[in-house]
């Protein structure tokens, strides 16, 4: 079951199926309270999607009366697979990756532009102090590039859901 449902049909989610018993518990559950029901059905991930003249409440109370756990989904539920999860992972390290080499570089940029600036830096006596800012620089804002690297990863993952 991997096209969204037909509109007017409901999509529930049932947990608590154990085998085929409890399979037909739901179907004779549903078909009860509507003979003419069509149920299309991916039971090992507990989906069902029903067109049924009945209001969608009265449709999910009665599978619950039949004793299992249901919920009235909007849309069906995205599936997790090893390559997907690869991907994200891939992604996040990547995107974490080029954000503390973006961050190093513009802190080591910036550090240099702020010693070019400073008087102080240019007398003599001084200059080991001031040298010494620019790889903190470069290390605090690499530091940052990378959680933001992370974080701009995970809000596009989400974003494209």
């Amino acid at each position: 079951m991997t096209v969204a449902p037909p509109p007017g049909a409901v999509l529930l989610a049932v947990s608590g199926l154990q085998g085929a018993a409890d399979q037909a518990a739901v179907l004779s559950a549903i078909r009860g309270r509507d003979q003419a029901a069509h149920v299309d059905a991916d039971w090992p991930r507990g989906l069902l999607i029903v067109q049924s003249d009945q209001p969608p409440d009265a449709l999910r109370l009665a599978v619950q009366d039949a004793g299992f756990i249901a919920a009235r989904l909007t849309h069906l539920p995205r599936e997790v697979t090893a390559r997907g999860v690869a991907a994200a992972l891939m992604r996040i390290i990547g995107f974490g990756f080029a954000g503390v080499v973006t961050g190093t570089l513009l802190g080591t940029v910036g550090a240099m532009a702020l010693i070019a600036l400073d008087s102080t830096c240019a007398g003599s006596g001084n200059s080991g102090g001031c040298a010494m800012g620019i790889p903190l620089f470069a290390i605090g804002a690499g530091m940052i590039g990378g959680v933001l690297g992370v974080l701009l990863a995970v809000i596009r993952g989400l974003w494209r859901r």
